[in-house]
Formats: structure tokens, C-alpha cells, sequence
């Protein structure tokens, strides 16, 4: 395996998403509650200035949730400092943050309205 060489920095494997890096304002969560609304990513970031038209929350084809969702902040740091809730609650889930994009963002609004 690639144990050896750690060609990414920063402590332990990211699994499928990374906590290091530039921000850009975008944060991806994983691990949402199913039931999970626009309003509760607002209020778990309220101290974070999230953008409230930003809030997508991503659906299988079959409308179920995938337990993501992304979040734009006024400013980069905002977007930094929001990752200090990093495995806190919503619900019961523990919520997982990671780094993402415009262009992630962009590409997971087609699939963030349930059919």
C-alpha cells in the first residue's frame, strides 16, 4: 500500500475528502442525517457567516439523501474557521467537514433538488 509515503501533509488519512489546503469559502459535509434541513447546516454554522442561497444538501437518482451536503461562507476564513466543527452533532451524526470548491459546488446543485 501507500503507507509509506505520505505524499499529503497533515495528520492521518483524509478518507475521501481533505481537511488541508487553500480555502476557498466552500465546505463539503458528510454524514448528515437523512432528515436534515437548509436550516440546520445554517444554524450548526450560524457563528460562521454561511451563505443561505449556498446550502445544498446532494440526492441519490431515486430522491433519497446521500448524507452530504456543501456550504459557501462570506470569506475564506470564515470558511477555515467553520472547520473547527468538524465531527461535532447534528441530530445524533457525527457531521464530517472537509475543503471543497466552487466547482464542486457547482456541479452538485443539479443533483441537490429531491425528485
Amino acid at each position: 500500500g501507500y503507507r509509506g509515503n505520505n505524499y499529503r501533509s497533515g495528520p492521518g488519512p483524509t478518507g475521501g475528502g481533505t481537511r488541508e489546503g487553500t480555502h476557498t469559502g466552500y465546505v463539503r459535509l458528510r454524514g448528515l442525517p437523512f432528515q436534515a434541513s437548509k436550516q440546520d447546516i445554517l444554524d450548526f454554522f450560524q457563528e460562521y457567516n454561511p451563505i443561505e442561497s449556498s446550502v445544498l444538501l446532494t440526492y441519490r437518482g431515486d430522491g433519497r439523501s446521500t448524507g452530504e451536503g456543501y456550504v459557501a461562507f462570506k470569506d475564506a476564513d470564515d470558511a477555515k474557521e467553520a472547520m473547527a466543527l468538524h465531527r461535532s452533532t447534528i441530530g445524533s451524526r457525527y457531521i464530517e467537514l472537509f475543503i471543497s470548491n466552487k466547482e464542486e459546488h457547482a456541479r452538485n446543485v443539479a443533483r441537490s433538488n429531491p425528485r
